[in-house]
């Protein structure tokens, strides 16, 4: 039987305010370059989200391996990181191309998309991807 305290335990806390700040930084990058090539260098929405995401993905990797679950690198966990990737980049540029067809701003159409996988992605993270079998 799964228990509440299991999941609200320090180690857990603490790997949840680790991950908010990592995302934190990550999604600064991801908005900050989504404004930079939209509206500065006249990229098209979809293509410039494509680009930020995928640049985002592979710091990603790296920092969540060494700061956030503090793992070591081996083949197995790259591999299914790019498949936990290439999963969420596809939810992701679904999500946020479903917000652009509801005619939202595409800066808002970001945010829920984010907002909405955060969850998922921290769970997939830990449970799977990271984790040392």
């Amino acid at each position: 039987m799964f228990k509440i305290n299991r999941i609200l335990n320090k180690e857990n806390r603490l790997l949840a305010i680790r991950y908010i700040l990592i995302s934190l930084l990550s999604y600064g990058f991801v908005f900050s370059g989504l404004i930079l090539l939209v509206f500065f260098l006249k990229v098209s929405e979809t293509k410039a989200f494509i680009i930020v995401y995928g640049i985002n993905y592979i710091f990603l990797y790296v920092v969540q391996l060494r700061y956030l679950f503090r793992t070591n690198h081996n083949t197995y966990k790259l591999i299914r990181f790019i498949g936990f990737v290439l999963f969420f980049y596809l939810c992701a540029n679904l999500m946020y191309n479903l917000g652009l067809y509801l005619n939202l701003n595409y800066l808002i159409s970001t945010a829920f998309t984010i907002i909405i996988l955060m969850p998922f992605r921290i769970i997939i993270s830990k449970l799977f991807v990271f984790k040392n079998y």
